[in-house]
């Protein structure tokens, strides 16, 4: 069989090798690099040199002075403002109590619950304040709807058995007026209907 592959062959004077790098490129190089003026490439903004003028201020007219019916108005609602602000510091703070003692009783309970936890104290079973006779009469109501319902359900079981017999006994009716039954040797007018020229 023929190899399909070239055959290698080492001769040294078919190698080829790259010639290296001159000196002098790498020299031109690094000039060039060393050269560049970055204003060439970013450009920079010019500063102008004319002055900034500032906006013109317009002047207010001068204000009225006000009246001594606008000043009073003015000073009962200053009076108003810092009551409403009185009351509503006074809110705060009892507002601000009431929730440090909830949370000083959140506390308290939470450390009730782990130290029972840690002494395995089983919790407490709830137990009804409910009057027996109020219960023994909630039972008796439950177990009077209970038969009212089951007799109930029993008459229209009973109802509905009877309205399909009385079906069937009508259906049964109609088939024998449709289908009568054949009628036998013996049996009264079996001559009449089967025997050929006796009627």
């Amino acid at each position: 069989m023929s190899n399909i592959l070239p055959e290698i062959v080492n001769d040294p004077d078919l190698i080829i090798e790259t010639p290296p790098e001159s000196e002098e490129e790498e020299e031109i190089v690094e000039t060039i690099r060393e050269n560049i003026d970055t204003d060439e490439i970013f450009v920079k903004q010019k500063k102008t040199a004319e002055p900034v003028v500032a906006p013109v201020k317009k002047e207010k007219k001068p204000r009225k002075p006000m009246s001594e019916e606008h000043k009073e108005k003015l000073k009962l609602a200053r009076e108003k403002a810092v009551e409403a602000r009185k009351k509503k510091a006074i809110e705060r703070k009892e507002l601000k109590e009431l929730e440090s003692k909830a949370e000083v009783k959140k506390k308290a309970s939470k450390k009730k619950e782990l130290e029972d936890i840690v002494n395995d104290v089983p919790p407490p079973r709830p137990k009804a304040e409910i009057d027996p006779d109020i219960i023994q009469k909630a039972i008796d109501e439950a177990l009077l709807k209970n038969e009212q319902l089951r007799q109930r359900r029993k008459a229209e079981k009973k109802a509905k058995i009877e309205e399909e017999v009385a079906r069937k006994k009508h259906e049964e009716a109609i088939k024998q007026l449709v289908y009568p039954p054949k009628a036998y040797y013996g049996d009264q007018g079996f001559f009449s209907k089967n025997v050929f020229f006796t009627q």
